[in-house]
């Protein structure tokens, strides 16, 4: 038996060496594991980038993409308000048209009253005559009056200045010359008539033989046709025309004489008025919150190397009215200057310019052909739609450059010609908002960042927020046992999946948000506070209504469907037996969704939302339809406006393939997390 025991005995296994791995083998294995995609994705990225960043081009192209960034910034807004101003009430007048289409302007002093009527036509009226409608001005005419039958007579003065025939003729106040019958003339006597000092501030008083006389006046009437008030700014004289209904308030009070007046100079009564100025410029950051700054005019300066400068000397510099209305002329230096030589690749061009992108700039400059003095192309005679690049050297026309120097050095000097004005305002005197625009993107202004690539990630976080929303809600309908909610959410489920995306933007733009503002009755007691309030959020974003809050619902419906579909899943993954056991202890139907299901469907439905969310990013650029400053809209209108399409949007397509890939890494470092052990 010992033999036959020992026989069953297994011999022993013999003992395997495993050798260590070779370093091809190490290299093998390292080279499989790792993610080539990525390296390659890296790779094509970074050249992209480092050729874009080494061309000044293609640097204009990201800087504007990216809503030219700034580190900081003073400008805050664009802004366009009105501001209660009082001024002077220099005149008002009432323009009036006739039966007979001739119109004639009436100060408000011969106006005796304004009511809405009819002007009928007198019955030996000519043959088409027609009775006209609206505001009837009834009128003093004092140049056209019937001196045989007046309607009235006004005491008025005048100096003697000769006579007529049998009629004396007399100066008014205002410079205006009539004559006057002997008969109604009331007094006449040596003395001094005082000019109307508040309509031409540099007249002079009359002095002589004064007359005190009737002036007689027949009634006309006439159609308003418009009604003017002219008022002058007291601290610098700046008259402009505006409409009476703008007037806040009047006051009566009185004119005192400048420091410099003669001695003869007496105080005016005058009619002072309160009316909305409008201030338009760039709200400037400042320390005190009571009061706001306004540059109401930018600063322009022109630089003069030495070698351009034919002479200079001092002169009275007439000042840009264009760029500032109310500047006044000032002594400056006036630089006579030789032209200019400019080199770059033509454009365009047509008979009267040309459009030349000038070397180192990404746009097309505009040069007009009668300032130029002397042009040179290369290849000579070349035009802008040959096949080939056509270089051109241009030189302008000497000119002259007025202003004040504000440096002056070796390599030339800089002449200011345009001064920089901020007008500051206390809130209180703020009338109103017209318009107030984000002015520049940077660090401490984070809401000027609205535009490029900054519009893009808004758009698509406000949307994806709210079609969370809609989805979890969707969803849970989806799974519910009530038969109204289980059969809307599948009617909206498959109605909006079935409907393009574009679509369902374009319907959201053009079809509701008008229903909404047009409605009546009581849907449009519901409708309208909502249009009103997205109205005001599109204001805050943007400054300016636009189709912002259309684009986020209709991007947020669209991909609320889908959503409503993984919650869907999501809740549907969980075993129904972890519903049941919430039940059993005593949960209600919403408890149990909230404490057992939804946090176990959340981890389950983690990695498909992150792959919408990033499919919303990329679709995001269909809001360009809607003419939105987003990154796709920003591209197009830089190509558009350069004719560099493919810089242009190669950079769009960076930005794109950066963030996705960015997303795409933590959707997988989220997956990783999220999973189950």
């Amino acid at each position: 038996m010992g033999q036959s025991t020992k026989a069953n005995v297994p011999p022993p296994v013999p003992e395997l060496i495993q050798e260590p791995p070779t370093v091809p083998d190490l290299l093998l294995g390292m080279a499989r594991r790792v993610p080539w995609w990525a390296v390659l994705l890296f790779l094509l990225i970074f050249w992209v980038g480092i050729d874009m960043l080494n061309d000044q081009n293609d640097r204009d192209i990201l800087d504007w993409l990216a809503d030219r960034p700034e580190v900081n910034t003073d400008e805050l807004y664009d802004v366009v308000y009105e501001v209660k101003t009082e001024v002077l009430l220099v005149s008002e007048t009432v323009r009036v048209r006739g039966l007979d289409d001739t119109s004639v302007t009436v100060p408000i002093q011969q106006v005796v009253s304004q009511e809405d009527g009819v002007i009928n036509c007198p019955e030996d009226a000519t043959e088409g005559c027609l009775s006209q409608r609206g505001v009837v001005v009834t009128y003093q005419d004092f140049e056209n009056a019937n001196r045989e039958s007046p309607n009235g007579t006004v005491e008025t003065k005048g100096l003697r200045t000769g006579v007529v025939g049998p009629l004396v003729r007399v100066t008014l106040a205002d410079g205006v010359q009539t004559v006057v019958a002997p008969n109604d003339i009331l007094s006449e006597e040596e003395g001094v008539l005082a000019c109307d000092a508040i309509a031409m501030p540099d007249c002079e008083a009359l002095s002589g033989q004064i007359v005190t006389f009737n002036r007689p006046y027949s009634l006309r009437q006439g159609i308003r046709v418009r009604a003017d008030a002219r008022i002058r700014h007291l601290e610098d004289g700046y008259e402009i025309t505006i409409r009476p209904n703008r007037i806040l308030s009047r006051r009566e009070g009185t004119l005192e004489c400048p420091p410099n007046a003669t001695p003869d100079c007496v105080p005016t009564p005058v009619t002072y008025v309160v009316y909305p100025e409008k201030i338009i410029g760039t709200e400037l950051r400042g320390d005190d919150d009571k009061e706001v700054q306004i540059r109401t005019v930018e600063q322009q300066t022109v630089p003069i190397s030495r070698s351009r400068i034919i002479n200079m000397e001092v002169g009275t510099v007439t000042c840009d009215r264009s760029e500032d209305p109310r500047c006044q002329d000032y002594e400056g230096t006036i630089v006579a200057v030789r032209g200019e030589t400019f080199s770059g690749r033509l454009s365009t061009e047509s008979a009267s310019q040309y459009d030349i992108i000038l070397e180192g700039d990404a746009e097309a400059t505009e040069f007009e052909r009668r300032d130029i003095k002397e042009e040179i192309r290369n290849p000579d005679g070349c035009t802008a739609t040959d096949a080939i690049a056509c270089e051109v050297t241009i030189t302008m026309n000497d000119s002259t450059v007025a202003g004040r120097i504000i440096a002056d050095n070796d390599s030339g000097i800089t002449i200011e010609t345009v001064p920089e004005k901020i007008v500051t305002l206390r809130k209180s005197d703020i009338y109103s908002i017209t318009a107030r625009t984000y002015k520049t993107c940077a660090l401490n202004n984070p809401r000027g960042c609205n535009a490029g690539i900054w519009l893009t990630i808004i758009v698509t976080l406000s949307a994806f927020s709210l079609a969370l929303l809609i989805g979890l809600l969707m969803g849970l309908f989806r799974v519910s046992s009530n038969p109204i909610f289980y059969h809307l959410s599948t009617f909206y489920v498959e109605l909006v999946r079935g409907v393009p995306l574009l679509v369902i933007l374009l319907y959201f733009a053009f079809v509701v948000s008008p229903q909404m503002r047009d409605a009546t009755g009581v849907v449009g007691n519901i409708t309208h506070p909502i249009y009103d309030t997205l109205t005001k959020i599109e204001v805050q974003v943007l400054g300016n209504e636009s189709f912002l809050a259309e684009a986020v619902i209709g991007l947020a419906v669209g991909y609320g469907a889908f959503l409503a579909e993984v919650f869907r899943a999501g809740i549907q993954s969980v075993s129904r037996g972890q519903t049941e056991a919430a039940r059993s202890l005593g949960m209600s139907y919403f408890q149990s969704m909230r404490h057992v299901i939804l946090p176990q469907a959340i981890r389950t439905v983690l990695p498909p939302l992150g792959n919408d969310f990033i499919a919303m990013l990329k679709d995001s650029s269909l809001i360009a339809i809607l003419a939105l400053p987003e990154l796709l809209q920003q591209g197009r209108l830089y190509s558009t406006r350069t004719f560099q399409a493919i810089p242009a949007y190669n950079a769009v397509a960076i930005f794109y393939i950066v963030m996705t890939l960015s997303l795409s890494l933590m959707v997988r470092a989220v997956e990783r997390r999220s999973r189950l052990p």
